[in-house]
Formats: C-alpha cells, structure tokens, sequence
C-alpha cells in the first residue's frame, strides 16, 4: 500500500521501503515487466519495475495508469498478486 504524491503520479511510483523484492519477479538486477490489472472494467497494462540505488519503483506503464483512474496526490493504491502470477490493483480516494 502506498498514499500518493505529486511525484508518484507524474513520474514513477515509488515503492514504500518495505516492500519485499521476494514479492516481485525480480530475477538479478535486470527490470522486470509486470502486468498490473486496474478499474472495474479489469484494463491490464505492463508496468516496468526497477529497483535502482536501492528503491523499488514503477516506471514505464505507470504513468498511463494514474492518468486512466485519474489518481491524486492522497490516494491510497494497493497492489496483490493473483493466483495466475498477474497483479491487481485497486484505489482508495484520499478524499474520502
């Protein structure tokens, strides 16, 4: 779970500290390339993972994930994997 900032949705998200890299398909130091599902009606975009100086972080695909659900600074996103290796995502408005 991460609440968001200007930065996680403009740019990249950036991954609390404790998240675990064992709960991501890293392999080596490479980028990963993840499918992430969102939204009611299930959109799936490959988001790119990096973990560079030591943060992990969503890059490519990200973007284009907080301007569909129309993300803002104080909402709060959730990210669990699924039984068929996918991930799913979903929003709590931090205006609520």
């Amino acid at each position: 779970m991460k609440k968001l900032t200007i930065v996680d949705i403009e740019k990249q998200l950036e991954l609390p500290n404790d998240t675990r890299r064992d709960d991501l398909p890293f392999q080596g130091t490479r980028d990963i390339v993840i499918p992430i599902k969102f939204g009611h009606d299930a959109v799936e975009v490959d988001v790119h993972c990096s973990c560079r100086r030591g943060h992990l972080a969503f890059t490519r695909g990200w973007v284009q994930i907080a301007r569909n659900l129309r993300l803002n600074a104080g909402d709060v996103v959730a990210l669990r994997k699924e039984d068929n290796g996918r991930y799913k995502m979903t929003v709590r408005s931090g205006s609520a």
